[in-house]
């Protein structure tokens, strides 16, 4: 094991990740990976190392279960299966990061006052722990050009606010979801079709949510 190095121990890690199923290989890398990487190498601080790994990709928007599959494919690279101190510590990073208090996860975007897709996932962790999801939608709205420039994309993302709010006026969860993007975290209803006809001069989609709440964080990050 000792004569891996931290480069070569993360190339393997990353592509046994990428043939067990990681959905957004652009957003695997994090800080944590490089501190994991190393603890498990050396043998040494395995269980703060994968509590910060955890968090990270909690708060990345990854599953779970994608997080454990991604960790055995830490271990599996060095020929080793996962100890149950690092799954628990996993569990745990993973766990405070997607549930932790309302008041920590409900700040809103300063720009637009629109919520982060951080409290956006709190709200759809609560729909799908009510059995709800299914009787709602996320309305995803977008330019139907993307400007070049940062002053346009911003002038873009403030219009997009606006309308949006004008749209959705109460009860609804308006977030932003990523650079010149938008949604609505919506109940389902008849009149939702003639709100969304409201959006003028720009990209919509109603999206039904999965079945699950993982794919439904699978879904926000390929918004992002």
């Amino acid at each position: 094991m000792n004569e891996d190095t931290p480069g070569s121990l993360r190339a393997r890690w990353r592509k046994r990740s990428m043939r067990a199923g990681w959905s957004m290989p652009g957003d695997w890398w994090v800080p944590a990976v490089e501190q994991a990487g190393e603890a498990v190498l050396r043998g040494h601080d395995v269980v703060r190392a994968c509590l910060a790994l955890g968090d990270a990709r909690a708060r990345a928007g990854v599953g779970i279960a994608e997080g454990m599959t991604d960790l055995a494919a830490l271990y599996a690279s060095l020929g080793l299966e996962p100890p149950f101190e690092a799954l628990r510590s996993f569990a745990a990073g993973w766990t405070e990061a997607t549930f932790a208090p309302m008041a920590e996860l409900s700040c809103e975007d300063p720009l637009t006052g629109l919520v982060t897709v951080a409290y956006l996932r709190t709200r759809l962790a609560e729909l799908y722990r009510g059995a709800t999801a299914g009787r709602h939608r996320l309305v995803v709205a977008e330019p139907l050009r993307r400007g070049e420039e940062l002053a346009e994309r911003l002038a873009a993302t403030f219009n997009l606010a606006e309308q949006l709010r004008s749209v959705f006026p109460g009860g609804q969860t308006l977030a932003l979801l990523g650079s010149a993007r938008v949604g609505a975290l919506t109940p389902h209803s008849r009149s939702l079709s003639a709100r969304v006809r409201l959006l003028h001069g720009m990209r919509v989609r109603v999206l039904r949510l999965p079945g699950r709440y993982e794919e439904a964080l699978k879904m926000l990050r390929s918004l992002r």
